[in-house]
């Protein structure tokens, strides 16, 4: 089962560590951020679903954060709001108050990953095709005339949507607030209109010169492509279809062929397998130090060190908990307030433990001028 992927953006290291904690506990794929900056970078390279944002103590940009990641990510739950306050779609699902309580935080976000209930009978057709582009409004995806699937976000692919379902029709600026936020547009507010252009480089022949998304003066947009409901011309084909499975069943079975060429495969996939577990196994086989030394679960709770052991015991202990958090794939922000997150300790002292291991260890400045710890010759 795939891991849902979270961010927690917060200024308070504490808190991110708290946090983290809870939710890597509870089986979810953690990834954090100390500023805005860092939380754009992150939800456009990671795979994230839902973003805990606190607002308090990121400064001027962490009000609009959470208006920003909803673009980005299918969920954003606010830390520091009103109990229940529900925030509106398209900024935050809900809100989490403070101080903050485990059993809180989790039903929060088991609440927002709960999957949403599927219409029996859609009100409007599923997928559409226009200009090349097919438009499938289950999946939320965009394929063009080649094949290849258009990266749409959230907000774009809502107000493509509108636009394939309404064609010919002028859409006004509140309507497509609407679509995308689930509330009317606020005077002054051009979030439409910036969308709108980022949907046009995306879409259009000519972006400086639009024709499928067409500015009308004073009212709105209007969308000039033809579409066509692929569902019923689907359906079509089934019912087309029918009459000659029938006639096909009346046929006499064909022989099948000779089973020379299904050996030969068979042989070949054999030898393919056998290579892949070789090499696996060799993997497995030269790493087996490395894998031993990183004997505990760095998603696991860090377990005490015992009253009885020195001080360089115990920070061995910990420096073998660092190196298997290094050693799991699962994470894309290796950074060493992870590393110690994971293994029970302050941030200043991870650093210092790494220190003492020049020759396992790497550390390297990342682009926020944050430490970012590595095996050496990995």
């Amino acid at each position: 089962m795939v891991k849902h992927g979270i961010l927690v953006v917060a200024d308070d290291a504490a808190m991110r560590a708290t946090l983290a904690r809870w939710l890597m506990q509870a089986g979810y794929a953690v990834e954090l951020a100390e500023s805005p900056r860092r939380a754009h970078d992150v939800a456009a390279k990671a795979a994230i679903s839902l973003a805990l944002v606190a607002p308090q103590g990121l400064g001027a940009p962490g009000a609009e954060l959470a208006h920003e990641l909803a673009e980005m990510v299918e969920h954003v739950i606010m830390i520091g709001g009103p109990a229940g306050n529900a925030g509106a779609p398209g900024e935050s699902d809900a809100s989490i108050s403070t101080p903050l309580r485990e059993p809180d935080v989790l039903a929060k976000v088991k609440a927002a990953l709960r999957p949403a209930p599927v219409p029996e009978t859609p009100a409007e057709p599923q997928t559409l095709r226009f200009e090349g582009y097919t438009l499938d409004a289950g999946a939320r995806t965009c394929v063009d005339a080649e094949g290849q699937e258009v990266t749409l976000t959230r907000a774009e692919f809502s107000l493509l949507l509108a636009f394939a379902q309404k064609p010919g029709r002028v859409l006004s600026r509140d309507e497509l607030t609407r679509v995308v936020t689930g509330r009317g547009a606020e005077p002054e507010d051009r979030s439409v209109d910036v969308l709108i252009s980022r949907l046009r480089r995306k879409i259009e022949p000519d972006p400086k010169t639009p024709r499928l998304i067409v500015t009308v003066p004073g009212e709105g947009y209007r969308f000039t492509a033809k579409t066509e409901t692929v569902v019923a011309n689907a359906a079509m084909e089934v019912q087309r279809a029918e009459p000659k499975a029938a006639a096909a069943s009346d046929l006499p079975p064909v022989q099948p062929r000779s089973n020379g060429a299904l050996r030969i495969v068979g042989l070949v996939a054999a030898l393919v397998v056998a290579a892949v577990i070789a090499i696996v196994g060799w993997k497995e086989w030269s790493n087996r130090g490395a894998l031993q030394v990183a004997g505990t679960p760095p998603t696991a709770s860090p377990q005490p060190t015992q009253p009885g052991q020195s001080k360089e015991e115990q920070r061995a202990i910990v420096f073998k908990r660092m190196v298997a958090a290094m050693q799991d794939n699962q994470f894309n922000w290796r950074t060493v307030e992870r590393l110690a997150i994971v293994s029970g300790v302050d941030e200043s002292e991870a650093h210092e433990i790494l220190a003492e291991h020049p020759s396992e260890i790497v550390l390297g400045k990342s682009q926020d001028g944050k430490l970012l710890a590595k095996l050496a010759g990995r």
